[in-house]
Order: structure tokens, then sequence, then C-alpha cells
């Protein structure tokens, strides 16, 4: 017929990778290294959501996620202070402006809880 596929307007190309070729080529993990690092945070990680999860059931939605959205404050913070990831006057005044707003906000939204 007429109407015609977008396969059909491809041009076949064929590539052929071996496995282990492939695996070659990704970066180092440092598995050995890291070992202890990774499962610490990762069980933070998860001890969080769980956290969250919580905080959502028992608060309910509107005061739970706010709650639970607050960990950008906390990246925030991490950034500035210890990472100083900002450095610039200004820029840190605008974040904790917004922080105030935010936290603000999640105030007024635990008042609405009964």
């Amino acid at each position: 017929g007429t109407c015609m596929s977008m396969s059909s307007l491809r041009p076949r190309v064929h590539v052929h990778i071996r496995i282990h070729d492939a695996y070659d080529a990704l970066p180092c993990f440092h598995v050995q290294t890291l070992w202890f690092q990774g499962s610490v945070f990762g069980i933070l990680w998860n001890l969080g959501n769980i956290a969250s999860m919580v905080s959502v059931q028992t608060l309910g939605e509107g005061i739970g996620y706010s709650v639970t959205q607050a960990n950008m404050l906390v990246g925030g913070m991490w950034g500035i202070f210890y990472f100083q990831e900002v450095t610039q006057f200004d820029t840190k005044l605008k974040w904790f402006s917004a922080a105030l707003i935010t936290i603000t906000g999640i105030i007024l939204l635990s008042n609405e809880h009964e």
C-alpha cells in the first residue's frame, strides 16, 4: 500500500558489540573501597523513605508531604556550610529568604492539622 512505517524509512545499521567489550568500557565502581559508605548511606536513604511514608500517613498529605520536602532545606544547608558551594552573600541571602518562606508555609500548614 501507500502507507509506509517509520521503521522502513530508517537506514539499516547493524552494530555488533560484544558484552565483554561493553563491560570493559564501564568506569570502575570501587566496590571494595566504598562498600561501607555506600551501605550506610543506602540504609539512611531507606530510613528517610520510610519516615516520609509514615509522616504522610500520620499527618496527612498536605502537611506530611510538605515536611518531607523540607529535606531540600537540609541539603541546601549542607551545600552552603559544609561543601561551600555558594560563596556569594547575595545568593546566600536569596536562599535563606526562600528557606524562610518554605518554613513559614510548613508552619502554616501544620496549624491546619486537627
